[in-house]
């Protein structure tokens, strides 16, 4: 009797320490785990961050040229005042003309 309740203990013991480096090892795989979503979840943060430079970095270049759009509008707008054309450097005879691209061989 007293060896069999010798052995109940000793398999006893081999399933608690059994049970004990499952337990260990679920540990060590649940703090992976949160490590790796912690990571995941980091790198989602600075991927949104990096977007929103991007977008505000495109709405700039967006503003730059509807300003520039205007800007050259403007300067179209007055730029026969100030061109060689507009003032009276050239009298009509003397403004040289463009030929047309058919003589100049683009045509076939």
């Amino acid at each position: 009797m007293n060896a069999q309740l010798n052995d109940d203990v000793t398999k006893t013991r081999a399933k608690i320490d059994r049970l004990l480096r499952d337990i260990e090892e679920l540990q060590q795989s649940e703090s992976e785990a949160q490590l790796q979503a912690r990571r995941a979840e980091r790198e989602l943060r600075e991927e949104r961050e990096k977007l929103l430079r991007v977008e505000r970095e495109l709405e700039g270049w967006r503003g730059l040229r509807v300003e520039r759009g205007s800007a050259i509008g403007r300067i179209s707008a007055w730029s026969d005042a100030g061109s060689r054309r507009g003032s009276s450097v050239y009298n009509s005879g003397d403004i040289p003309q463009r030929m047309p691209s058919n003589t100049k061989g683009f045509l076939a």
